[in-house]
């Protein structure tokens, strides 16, 4: 995908299961961070359909297999992107690129979010855009 940045986390795991750590040091020191949480999907379930006119909203796909639809605000060009169930998966989803994720697995899936701004935002920073 050109219009998101997709990272693939590294992870621990032995047979207790498995640790991970998204979120970095250094993004927690510089005080960045905001409107940290978690959310689950149903099989068939979809989220997002939104953007952000300020803040990039980072979001780690936990769980199921999932489709992910972006689309570009300025140049209305869209990508989909399949993430299987088995992957750590960061996105990185600048401003203004709209966002959806569908739950296309038969388990639940968890979606991880956190967000990044460059000011101070005391108001909502989301705007409804259905694309999927």
């Amino acid at each position: 995908m050109g219009i998101i940045q997709i990272k693939e986390i590294e992870f621990d795991q032995d047979d207790r299961g498995w640790s991970i750590k998204p979120i970095t040091d250094e993004e927690i020191r510089t005080g960045k961070i905001s409107d940290i949480h978690v959310v689950s999907m149903r099989p068939g379930a979809i989220r997002g359909n939104h953007y952000h006119v300020y803040k990039t909203e980072h979001i780690l796909i936990i769980g199921s297999t999932c489709r992910v639809v972006v689309m570009d605000n300025n140049s209305k060009e869209k990508e989909e992107k399949i993430i299987e169930h088995n992957k750590k998966t960061l996105l990185v989803i600048p401003p203004h690129v709209t966002h959806a994720i569908e739950n296309i697995g038969n388990e639940m899936s968890y979606l991880l979010c956190y967000s990044k701004v460059k000011e101070d935002l005391d108001r909502s920073d989301v705007v409804k855009n259905k694309i999927v």
